[in-house]
Protein backbone atom coordinates (compact mmCIF):
# COMPACT_ATOMS: atom_id res chain seq x y z
CA UNK A 1 0.00 0.00 0.00
CA UNK A 2 1.56 3.48 -1.33
CA UNK A 3 1.48 5.82 2.01
CA UNK A 4 0.44 9.94 -0.02
CA UNK A 5 1.23 13.04 1.96
CA UNK A 6 -0.78 16.16 0.29
CA UNK A 7 0.66 18.95 1.69
CA UNK A 8 1.24 22.80 0.93
CA UNK A 9 3.86 25.12 1.01
CA UNK A 10 3.82 29.08 1.13
CA UNK A 11 6.72 31.18 0.98
CA UNK A 12 6.42 34.23 2.26
CA UNK A 13 9.25 37.16 1.67
CA UNK A 14 9.88 39.12 4.63
CA UNK A 15 13.51 40.33 5.80
CA UNK A 16 14.43 36.62 4.81
CA UNK A 17 12.48 33.77 4.07
CA UNK A 18 9.62 31.85 5.78
CA UNK A 19 8.32 28.65 5.33
CA UNK A 20 4.59 27.10 6.35
CA UNK A 21 3.51 23.64 5.82
CA UNK A 22 0.20 22.36 5.53
CA UNK A 23 -0.18 18.31 6.14
CA UNK A 24 -3.18 16.35 5.58
CA UNK A 25 -3.36 13.02 7.19
CA UNK A 26 -5.41 10.63 8.11
CA UNK A 27 -6.65 7.35 10.59
CA UNK A 28 -9.44 4.66 10.04
CA UNK A 29 -10.70 1.60 11.41
CA UNK A 30 -13.34 -1.28 10.75
CA UNK A 31 -14.21 -4.20 12.80
CA UNK A 32 -16.28 -5.38 15.85
CA UNK A 33 -16.42 -4.54 19.70
CA UNK A 34 -18.60 -7.15 21.94
CA UNK A 35 -19.82 -5.30 24.45
CA UNK A 36 -20.36 -8.59 27.02
CA UNK A 37 -24.03 -8.82 25.39
CA UNK A 38 -23.70 -8.32 21.88
CA UNK A 39 -21.37 -7.85 18.88
CA UNK A 40 -21.32 -4.69 17.04
CA UNK A 41 -19.47 -3.13 13.83
CA UNK A 42 -17.48 -0.21 14.51
CA UNK A 43 -15.77 1.54 11.67
CA UNK A 44 -14.63 5.63 11.71
CA UNK A 45 -11.92 7.69 9.42
CA UNK A 46 -10.21 11.06 10.67
CA UNK A 47 -8.47 13.73 8.42
CA UNK A 48 -5.85 15.52 10.28
CA UNK A 49 -4.06 18.92 9.24
CA UNK A 50 -1.19 19.50 10.99
CA UNK A 51 0.75 23.04 9.98
CA UNK A 52 3.99 24.00 10.96
CA UNK A 53 6.08 27.00 10.23
CA UNK A 54 9.47 28.75 11.23
CA UNK A 55 10.00 32.59 11.72
CA UNK A 56 12.70 34.54 10.56
CA UNK A 57 14.59 34.33 13.80
CA UNK A 58 14.64 30.28 13.76
CA UNK A 59 11.48 30.17 16.13
CA UNK A 60 8.78 27.34 15.29
CA UNK A 61 5.40 26.98 15.74
CA UNK A 62 2.28 24.68 14.48
CA UNK A 63 -1.21 23.39 15.38
CA UNK A 64 -2.73 20.23 14.87
CA UNK A 65 -6.65 19.46 14.58
CA UNK A 66 -8.77 16.59 13.50
CA UNK A 67 -11.38 17.29 10.99
CA UNK A 68 -14.39 15.98 13.40
CA UNK A 69 -12.94 18.31 16.20
CA UNK A 70 -12.96 21.80 14.02
CA UNK A 71 -16.12 23.38 16.47
CA UNK A 72 -13.98 22.28 19.50
CA UNK A 73 -10.47 23.76 18.29
CA UNK A 74 -12.21 26.90 17.87
CA UNK A 75 -12.52 27.33 21.64
CA UNK A 76 -9.84 25.20 22.61
CA UNK A 77 -10.77 21.83 23.68
CA UNK A 78 -9.85 19.99 20.56
CA UNK A 79 -6.36 20.09 18.72
CA UNK A 80 -3.85 22.16 19.80
CA UNK A 81 -1.12 25.16 18.70
CA UNK A 82 2.60 25.65 20.05
CA UNK A 83 5.65 27.48 19.51
CA UNK A 84 9.14 25.66 20.09
CA UNK A 85 12.47 27.62 20.35
CA UNK A 86 16.18 27.89 22.46
CA UNK A 87 14.19 27.86 25.71
CA UNK A 88 11.43 25.11 25.42
CA UNK A 89 7.99 24.21 24.13
CA UNK A 90 4.85 25.79 25.07
CA UNK A 91 1.38 24.24 23.53
CA UNK A 92 -2.06 25.36 24.61
CA UNK A 93 -5.58 23.31 23.65
CA UNK A 94 -6.13 19.90 24.32
CA UNK A 95 -2.37 19.26 25.51
CA UNK A 96 -2.03 16.54 28.55
CA UNK A 97 -0.64 17.38 32.01
CA UNK A 98 2.77 17.65 33.22
CA UNK A 99 2.30 14.66 35.23
CA UNK A 100 1.27 13.05 32.33
CA UNK A 101 3.96 13.97 30.13
CA UNK A 102 6.47 13.01 32.62
CA UNK A 103 5.53 9.39 33.75
CA UNK A 104 2.99 8.70 30.84
CA UNK A 105 0.08 5.59 31.05
CA UNK A 106 0.06 1.92 30.39
CA UNK A 107 0.48 -0.17 26.93
CA UNK A 108 -3.08 0.45 24.80
CA UNK A 109 -4.70 -2.92 23.75
CA UNK A 110 -7.41 -3.39 20.82
CA UNK A 111 -8.03 -2.30 17.12
CA UNK A 112 -9.64 0.57 19.36
CA UNK A 113 -6.60 0.98 21.08
CA UNK A 114 -8.70 0.55 24.40
CA UNK A 115 -11.45 2.68 23.61
CA UNK A 116 -13.57 -0.13 24.02
CA UNK A 117 -12.94 -0.63 27.44
CA UNK A 118 -13.11 3.11 28.06
CA UNK A 119 -9.04 3.43 27.33
CA UNK A 120 -8.68 2.21 31.27
CA UNK A 121 -4.82 1.74 30.69
CA UNK A 122 -4.79 5.60 30.96
CA UNK A 123 -4.26 6.75 34.35
CA UNK A 124 -6.82 9.37 35.70
CA UNK A 125 -4.76 12.28 36.19
CA UNK A 126 -6.26 14.90 37.96
CA UNK A 127 -5.78 17.38 35.24
CA UNK A 128 -5.18 17.70 31.14
CA UNK A 129 -6.28 16.07 28.45
CA UNK A 130 -8.39 19.15 27.79
CA UNK A 131 -11.52 17.03 28.91
CA UNK A 132 -10.10 15.53 31.64
CA UNK A 133 -12.59 16.36 35.33
CA UNK A 134 -13.50 19.47 32.95
CA UNK A 135 -11.21 21.77 32.85
CA UNK A 136 -11.16 23.18 29.45
CA UNK A 137 -7.81 24.52 27.80
CA UNK A 138 -4.64 23.62 29.21
CA UNK A 139 -1.49 25.34 28.92
CA UNK A 140 2.03 22.46 28.77
CA UNK A 141 5.44 24.16 28.83
CA UNK A 142 8.15 21.24 27.82
CA UNK A 143 11.96 22.07 28.68
CA UNK A 144 14.87 19.26 27.57
CA UNK A 145 18.03 19.31 29.22
CA UNK A 146 20.01 16.43 28.14
CA UNK A 147 18.47 13.43 29.00
CA UNK A 148 16.08 15.24 31.71
CA UNK A 149 12.97 16.90 30.77
CA UNK A 150 10.89 19.30 32.97
CA UNK A 151 7.05 20.00 32.38
CA UNK A 152 4.84 22.70 33.84
CA UNK A 153 0.81 22.80 33.11
CA UNK A 154 -2.16 24.60 34.18
CA UNK A 155 -5.99 25.14 33.22
CA UNK A 156 -7.97 28.18 34.60
CA UNK A 157 -11.05 26.25 34.47
CA UNK A 158 -13.49 28.77 33.47
CA UNK A 159 -16.49 28.15 32.42
CA UNK A 160 -17.59 31.79 31.32
CA UNK A 161 -17.48 32.95 27.50
CA UNK A 162 -14.66 34.57 26.51
CA UNK A 163 -15.27 35.48 22.91
CA UNK A 164 -14.81 32.61 21.04
CA UNK A 165 -12.81 30.45 24.20
CA UNK A 166 -15.61 28.99 26.14
CA UNK A 167 -13.72 25.96 27.36
CA UNK A 168 -15.83 22.36 28.06
CA UNK A 169 -17.38 22.65 31.64
CA UNK A 170 -20.42 20.37 31.11
CA UNK A 171 -19.52 16.91 32.50
CA UNK A 172 -21.26 13.71 33.19
CA UNK A 173 -21.84 12.73 36.90
CA UNK A 174 -22.79 9.19 38.14
CA UNK A 175 -22.75 8.32 41.92
CA UNK A 176 -22.64 4.08 42.47
CA UNK A 177 -24.44 1.56 45.40
CA UNK A 178 -21.21 1.63 47.87
CA UNK A 179 -21.98 -2.08 48.28
CA UNK A 180 -22.76 -3.35 45.12
CA UNK A 181 -20.80 -1.14 42.77
CA UNK A 182 -24.01 -0.38 40.58
CA UNK A 183 -23.94 2.99 39.14
CA UNK A 184 -27.77 4.81 40.33
CA UNK A 185 -27.44 7.84 38.81
CA UNK A 186 -25.88 10.65 36.23
CA UNK A 187 -26.52 14.39 35.87
CA UNK A 188 -24.45 17.32 34.18
CA UNK A 189 -22.33 19.15 36.22
CA UNK A 190 -19.40 21.69 35.97
CA UNK A 191 -16.55 23.23 37.70
CA UNK A 192 -14.01 25.96 37.69
CA UNK A 193 -11.20 24.90 39.48
CA UNK A 194 -7.86 26.08 38.60
CA UNK A 195 -5.78 23.04 38.12
CA UNK A 196 -1.84 23.15 37.65
CA UNK A 197 0.94 20.45 36.95
CA UNK A 198 4.65 19.97 37.24
CA UNK A 199 6.80 16.87 36.37
CA UNK A 200 10.20 15.97 35.32
CA UNK A 201 11.76 12.35 33.83
CA UNK A 202 14.91 11.12 33.15
CA UNK A 203 15.71 8.98 30.01
CA UNK A 204 18.65 6.96 29.91
CA UNK A 205 19.02 4.07 27.00
CA UNK A 206 17.04 1.50 28.01
CA UNK A 207 15.13 2.92 30.88
CA UNK A 208 12.92 6.29 32.05
CA UNK A 209 12.10 7.42 35.31
CA UNK A 210 9.04 10.19 35.84
CA UNK A 211 7.65 12.00 38.82
CA UNK A 212 4.62 14.48 38.55
CA UNK A 213 2.60 16.57 40.75
CA UNK A 214 -1.26 18.06 40.12
CA UNK A 215 -3.55 20.08 42.21
CA UNK A 216 -6.77 21.31 41.46
CA UNK A 217 -9.05 22.41 44.14
CA UNK A 218 -8.55 20.66 47.03
CA UNK A 219 -7.77 17.18 45.15
CA UNK A 220 -3.63 16.13 44.87
CA UNK A 221 -1.97 13.90 43.33
CA UNK A 222 1.62 12.96 43.10
CA UNK A 223 2.18 10.20 40.06
CA UNK A 224 5.57 8.29 39.99
CA UNK A 225 6.16 6.00 36.66
CA UNK A 226 8.79 4.33 34.89
CA UNK A 227 9.60 1.84 31.86
CA UNK A 228 12.88 -0.34 30.81
CA UNK A 229 13.40 -3.24 28.03
CA UNK A 230 14.52 -6.11 29.31
CA UNK A 231 14.96 -9.33 27.11
CA UNK A 232 12.83 -7.62 23.96
CA UNK A 233 9.89 -7.04 26.71
CA UNK A 234 9.13 -3.19 27.12
CA UNK A 235 8.05 -3.28 31.15
CA UNK A 236 6.31 -0.42 32.70
CA UNK A 237 4.69 0.69 35.84
CA UNK A 238 2.96 3.92 37.43
CA UNK A 239 1.40 4.62 40.81
CA UNK A 240 -0.64 7.80 41.80
CA UNK A 241 -1.63 8.47 45.13
CA UNK A 242 -4.10 10.92 45.48
CA UNK A 243 -5.64 13.38 48.25
CA UNK A 244 -9.27 14.78 48.70
CA UNK A 245 -10.31 12.94 45.08
CA UNK A 246 -13.80 11.47 45.20
CA UNK A 247 -14.45 11.29 41.32
CA UNK A 248 -12.42 9.24 39.24
CA UNK A 249 -12.65 9.90 34.83
CA UNK A 250 -12.65 7.38 32.10
CA UNK A 251 -14.73 5.61 30.12
CA UNK A 252 -17.71 3.00 31.82
CA UNK A 253 -21.38 1.89 32.11
CA UNK A 254 -23.87 4.82 33.36
CA UNK A 255 -27.07 4.27 35.94
CA UNK A 256 -28.70 3.13 32.83
CA UNK A 257 -26.32 0.69 31.74
CA UNK A 258 -25.11 2.02 28.68
CA UNK A 259 -21.03 2.98 27.91
CA UNK A 260 -20.30 6.82 28.38
CA UNK A 261 -16.62 7.61 26.48
CA UNK A 262 -16.38 10.34 29.07
CA UNK A 263 -17.72 9.04 32.60
CA UNK A 264 -16.68 10.54 35.67
CA UNK A 265 -17.97 8.68 38.81
CA UNK A 266 -18.69 10.36 42.06
CA UNK A 267 -19.49 9.56 45.81
CA UNK A 268 -19.50 11.29 49.03
CA UNK A 269 -18.64 7.63 50.59
CA UNK A 270 -15.47 6.73 49.11
CA UNK A 271 -12.74 8.74 47.71
CA UNK A 272 -9.20 7.62 45.12
CA UNK A 273 -7.03 7.29 47.21
CA UNK A 274 -4.37 4.96 44.86
CA UNK A 275 -4.14 3.98 41.05
CA UNK A 276 -1.05 1.81 40.19
CA UNK A 277 -0.89 -0.32 37.40
CA UNK A 278 2.02 -2.46 35.77
CA UNK A 279 2.29 -2.85 31.91
CA UNK A 280 4.23 -5.12 29.29
CA UNK A 281 4.72 -4.44 25.54
CA UNK A 282 6.37 -7.48 23.18
CA UNK A 283 7.15 -6.63 19.74
CA UNK A 284 8.79 -9.22 17.38
CA UNK A 285 9.16 -8.54 13.37
CA UNK A 286 5.30 -7.55 12.60
CA UNK A 287 3.93 -8.83 15.59
CA UNK A 288 3.20 -6.85 19.43
CA UNK A 289 1.75 -8.60 22.19
CA UNK A 290 0.54 -6.14 24.80
CA UNK A 291 -0.77 -6.50 28.69
CA UNK A 292 -1.67 -4.58 31.56
CA UNK A 293 -2.68 -4.57 35.01
CA UNK A 294 -4.69 -1.81 36.92
CA UNK A 295 -6.22 -1.54 40.89
CA UNK A 296 -7.84 1.60 41.57
CA UNK A 297 -8.08 1.80 45.35
CA UNK A 298 -11.08 3.65 46.82
CA UNK A 299 -10.95 5.31 50.77
CA UNK A 300 -14.16 4.98 53.28
CA UNK A 301 -15.12 9.03 53.76
CA UNK A 302 -15.92 9.80 57.36
CA UNK A 303 -19.84 9.51 55.88
CA UNK A 304 -19.02 6.25 54.57
CA UNK A 305 -17.35 5.27 57.49
CA UNK A 306 -20.76 6.59 59.52
CA UNK A 307 -22.53 3.94 57.58
CA UNK A 308 -20.06 0.66 58.35
CA UNK A 309 -18.73 0.60 54.69
CA UNK A 310 -15.12 -0.60 53.57
CA UNK A 311 -12.69 0.60 51.74
CA UNK A 312 -12.76 -0.99 48.18
CA UNK A 313 -10.58 -1.81 45.30
CA UNK A 314 -11.35 -1.80 41.56
CA UNK A 315 -8.74 -4.35 39.40
CA UNK A 316 -8.56 -3.67 35.81
CA UNK A 317 -6.55 -6.19 32.88
CA UNK A 318 -6.61 -6.35 29.63
CA UNK A 319 -4.41 -8.14 26.85
CA UNK A 320 -3.86 -7.58 23.24
CA UNK A 321 -2.19 -8.13 20.21
CA UNK A 322 -1.50 -6.45 16.74
CA UNK A 323 -0.05 -7.80 13.66
CA UNK A 324 1.67 -5.21 11.32
CA UNK A 325 0.63 -5.90 7.27
CA UNK A 326 2.74 -3.17 6.30
CA UNK A 327 2.01 0.26 4.56
CA UNK A 328 0.06 1.83 7.34
CA UNK A 329 -2.20 -1.07 7.82
CA UNK A 330 -2.74 -3.03 11.27
CA UNK A 331 -4.90 -5.93 12.35
CA UNK A 332 -5.55 -5.91 15.87
CA UNK A 333 -7.17 -7.51 19.17
CA UNK A 334 -7.86 -6.88 22.70
CA UNK A 335 -10.07 -7.96 25.52
CA UNK A 336 -10.45 -6.56 28.86
CA UNK A 337 -11.92 -7.57 32.11
CA UNK A 338 -12.66 -5.00 34.32
CA UNK A 339 -14.49 -4.34 37.47
CA UNK A 340 -15.49 -1.26 37.03
CA UNK A 341 -17.06 -2.23 33.73
CA UNK A 342 -20.59 -5.17 33.82
CA UNK A 343 -18.77 -7.24 31.49
CA UNK A 344 -15.89 -8.43 29.58
CA UNK A 345 -15.66 -6.47 27.04
CA UNK A 346 -13.30 -7.59 23.50
CA UNK A 347 -12.51 -6.07 20.03
CA UNK A 348 -10.91 -6.75 16.97
CA UNK A 349 -10.69 -5.59 13.16
CA UNK A 350 -8.19 -3.38 11.15
CA UNK A 351 -7.12 -0.05 11.62
CA UNK A 352 -5.30 2.53 9.40
CA UNK A 353 -2.84 5.03 8.98
CA UNK A 354 -2.81 7.32 5.70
Amino acid sequence: MKKVLFATTALVMTAGVAAAEVAVTGTGRMGVIYDGNDAQFSSRIRAIFTMTGESDAGLSFGGSIRADNSQDGNRGTAGSVWVSGTYGKLEMGDAVSASESAVGDLPAVGYTDGGFAGDLEEISYLTGDGENLDQGPNILYTYTINNISLFASASDGSDRAWFTTTGDNDNVECTYDPVTGELIDCSTVSTDDTAWSVGANYEAENFTVGLGYAKSGDAEEIVLGGNTTFAGVKLSAVYADYQDRNSISFGGDDATGNFVDDLTLTSDNFELGKTWGLGAEWQQDALRVAAFYRRDELRVTDAGAALDLDDRDFDSFGVGADYDLGGGAVVSGGIVDSDWLNDTVADMGVKFKF
